[in-house]
């Protein structure tokens, strides 16, 4: 559970690490494409994205054992 509460703090307050500005990147900052093709957010993304798999295999991990015990 503290794990949780880590994870949803950091990534709460990951958006304040990035340097937005108007000019950055070279796509429309306002496009879709903008966040899926810039390297900073897809950086982010990605890492978005393992963090989250990693939990939910995590939850799903302790649900099973929990279960069979």
């Amino acid at each position: 559970m503290r794990s949780s509460v880590y994870l949803a703090i950091g990534l709460w307050l990951a958006p304040s690490l990035a340097p937005a500005h108007p000019g950055h990147g070279a796509t429309e900052p306002s496009s879709w494409t903008h966040y899926l093709t810039e390297p900073l957010h897809v950086g982010v993304l990605a890492a978005v994205t393992v963090a989250a798999v990693l939990s939910l295999r995590a939850l799903r991990n302790r649900a099973s054992r929990d279960r069979s015990d």
